[in-house]
């Protein structure tokens, strides 16, 4: 069977947790979702808001800009520098966790060391003198002596695409470490954001961080303690805006009836029914992650 651009595993990562919903000012009350409904039914309805506001922000994008890790596959030739250029569906790239590539589609050899690839902005290189261009285990590849120029050579990849967005399990005023629910997309060295409300604080992940683990290490001790409900990453700060901003008109599409006031640096005199912002805030929303969307 051939695999095409599918996630590896399905998560619904929404943009927003949400205690970051509740810590933004929206000027909307999400306290009425549903009738009659107590906290939790009212967290739980706005969760699932976020999510598809999430959801619609994806579909705008043509790609979700959450860390994920993706198997693709792609018929390519090499360039007449000796490389195999690959052009993933999804960026920003993180990390090439597996590379398999052959003239045979169904027998295709496994590169050792995929972490020597060279990633630019919407491409991945695989330099020819990490590949075994004459042999495999399998017999000749018939590349020639050194990978000729423009001769294809199919690929299957597993890669990770996206920026960090991660709930946090717990962490330690003091301790040089935190736990993270998932771990898709985290570097040594990286900088990250904890948002955590008042006690959000940037934080760098250490040089000796081991790739996949949830244990991330930092370069220093934590301010505060982050609980779950708290995420980290490095997702741009305009997304989870337009997010919010999305949310909160997919609220006033269910029939809240809170009274909103324009952007502006004047007082409105008659406050606008809610319901009649949503086109407004929607506007608004992709006009600020506009850059981020990927033309197809």
């Amino acid at each position: 069977m051939t695999v095409g651009t599918t996630p590896d595993t399905f998560h619904e990562t929404p943009y927003l947790t949400l205690a970051e919903y509740k810590n933004a000012p929206t000027s909307i009350d999400y306290n009425n979702l549903v009738i009659g409904g107590n906290a939790n039914a009212q967290d739980a309805e706005l969760e699932k808001v976020i999510l598809r506001a999430s959801s619609y922000m994806d579909e705008y994008f043509n790609a979700n800009l959450n860390a994920t890790k993706y198997t693709e596959t792609q018929r390519t030739r090499f360039t007449p520098d000796g490389f195999i250029a690959l052009h993933p569906n999804n960026t920003p790239i993180v990390a090439l966790e597996t590379f398999n590539y052959g003239t045979n589609p169904n027998n295709l050899i496994t590169l050792n060391d995929p972490s020597l690839a060279w990633f630019e902005e919407q491409q991945m290189i695989i330099p020819l003198s990490n590949i075994a261009t004459s042999y495999s285990s399998a017999g000749p590849l018939a590349f020639g002596g050194y990978g000729l120029p423009r001769q294809q050579v199919y690929c299957k990849y597993t890669y990770v695409a996206g920026y960090v967005n991660n709930p946090i399990s717990s962490g330690t005023a003091g301790v040089s470490s935190i736990t993270v629910g998932r771990a898709d997309g985290i570097l040594p060295n990286q900088k990250l954001r904890i948002y955590d409300g008042a006690s959000s604080e940037s934080v760098t992940v250490a040089s000796n961080y081991t790739y996949g683990s949830t244990t991330v290490p930092l370069t220093s001790a934590l301010t505060y303690s982050h609980t779950v409900g708290s995420s980290i990453g490095n997702l741009p700060n305009a997304i989870k805006q337009a997010c919010i901003l999305i949310t909160t008109a997919f609220i006033k599409v269910r029939g809240d009836s809170s009274m909103t006031m324009n952007i502006t640096t004047f007082p409105q005199a008659n406050p606008t029914p809610g319901a009649n912002r949503y086109g407004s805030e929607i506007a608004l929303a992709l006009d600020m992650v506009n850059k981020y969307r990927r033309i197809r």
